[in-house]
């Protein structure tokens, strides 16, 4: 017996099929793989988008609240009038005597001044 013919006899042998299906089942997984990572950053961009509108919503609430309380401490009566007597305005209190009160009549065009 020749030594070539042992070597031959024994040697693995890959039949064309069978690396065809190898090559098919790596390019299948490579794009199940792509897939999924396309499918993840586009997931990754949506929840960045959804925490920066989350931020924008706080900071608009944030605003309205500031812009609240600014607007309460100008209209605070007691504050208006520390003002006014800063600014040595004529404006002063009004009694409470001198306070008109006008009341519609029922079924008629005319007011009532009560006291």
């Amino acid at each position: 017996m020749a030594p070539g013919n042992n070597s031959t006899r024994y040697a693995d042998q890959v039949s064309f099929s069978f690396l065809f299906w190898m090559v098919l089942f790596a390019v299948l997984v490579s794009a199940g793989g792509i897939t999924y990572a396309l499918l993840k950053n586009d997931q990754v961009a949506v929840r960045t988008e959804i925490n920066n509108l989350h931020r924008e919503i706080a900071v608009c609430n944030m605003n309205t609240n500031q812009h609240l309380a600014k607007t309460n401490a100008l209209t605070n009566r007691w504050a208006m009038r520390d003002r006014l007597s800063q600014d040595h305005s004529t404006l002063r209190d009004i009694d409470r005597s001198q306070i008109e009160l006008a009341r519609r009549l029922q079924d008629s065009g005319f007011a009532t001044i009560h006291r």
